[in-house]
């Protein structure tokens, strides 16, 4: 956990200088450099939440965290605010271009991950139960000036109404809600997703309805991960090519068991870009 709270310190803080560089390159633009400013203190604070955080990861018994920022992916991230920065400098990027990068980096895997370590830490502590709901505002900050302040709403809606490339079902089977929520958002755009949270409920949908992927725990109440694929393989023969297992616990004889079946699996705490990779390499078989 605290890799991935070292990871979101740097984005915070990469993401405040972006904003605060800008907000003085538009000083002459009032209602445009208050954003800005208002984005960059924001991002500041963020960062100042990460630290908290890290200080508290560091006092508690190691909390093991379920995903990974793989190196392609935190990158990408870091990238967007490199390229506003480029830009900035030399006066290349329009004001229109830089409203458009800031909208997708807000709207990256970047603020998914930061909600994430909040929630996780929010169920151990009160301190961060105080946190969500201004940060929370963050996001409805942005809403508000492209729709009621900047008359632009066509930024926000290109992003947000990204057509999935493939119109699939998925269906998320995790008994833990945050990991589930995580995962939901992460594949958001590969397919209509549906989420439960044990093996009888996954059992009852997919046998109801056809789900080109299925991403399961292996421990799960009432009905195991490798319970409800055996049920499921006896109805559905050849459903293994469909399942992507992910688990903490993964012993040798659980792999064992995965590979005798070619059955996808990912250990937690998996990579962001390894997920897709195995979802989008499922999802495009035939």
């Amino acid at each position: 956990m605290r890799d991935i709270i070292r990871w979101l310190r740097k984005v915070e803080h990469s993401a405040g200088e972006t904003y605060a560089e800008a907000a003085a390159l538009y000083a002459g633009e009032r209602d445009f450099s208050a954003f800005l400013e208002h984005l960059a203190a924001e991002e500041a604070w963020h960062c100042q939440v990460m630290e908290s955080a890290e200080t508290y990861v560091a006092e508690v018994e190691s909390i093991e965290p379920d995903f990974s920022v793989d190196e392609e992916t935190g990158t990408r991230i870091l990238g967007y605010f490199e390229d506003m920065k480029e830009g900035l400098g030399s006066g290349t990027l329009s004001r229109q271009a830089l409203l458009e990068k800031i909208v997708e980096a807000e709207l990256s895997e970047w603020n998914d991950i930061f909600w994430y370590v909040v929630n996780t830490l929010k169920d151990q502590t009160n301190e961060f139960s105080f946190y969500t709901a201004r940060i929370q505002a963050h996001v409805k900050r942005i809403e508000h000036y492209l729709q009621d302040v900047e008359k632009n709403t066509t930024i926000l809606e290109k992003i947000q109404t990204l057509q999935p490339v493939w119109v699939e079902s998925i269906l998320i089977a995790e008994d833990n809600e945050m990991i589930a929520e995580l995962v939901a958002s992460l594949l958001g755009r590969e397919g209509n997703i549906d989420v439960v949270h044990d093996g009888t409920d996954a059992l009852e949908r997919i046998e109801s309805k056809f789900y080109k992927l299925i991403v399961s725990d292996i421990n799960m109440p009432h009905m195991d991960g490798f319970t409800l694929y055996e049920r499921c393989e006896r109805k559905f023969p050849g459903i293994g090519s469909r399942f992507l297992f992910i688990s903490g616990n993964l012993s040798p004889e659980k792999i064992g068991y995965l590979e005798k079946r070619n059955i996808s699996y990912l250990a937690k705490p998996m990579a962001i870009q390894e997920l897709r990779e195995i979802a989008a390499r499922i999802l495009l078989s035939a």
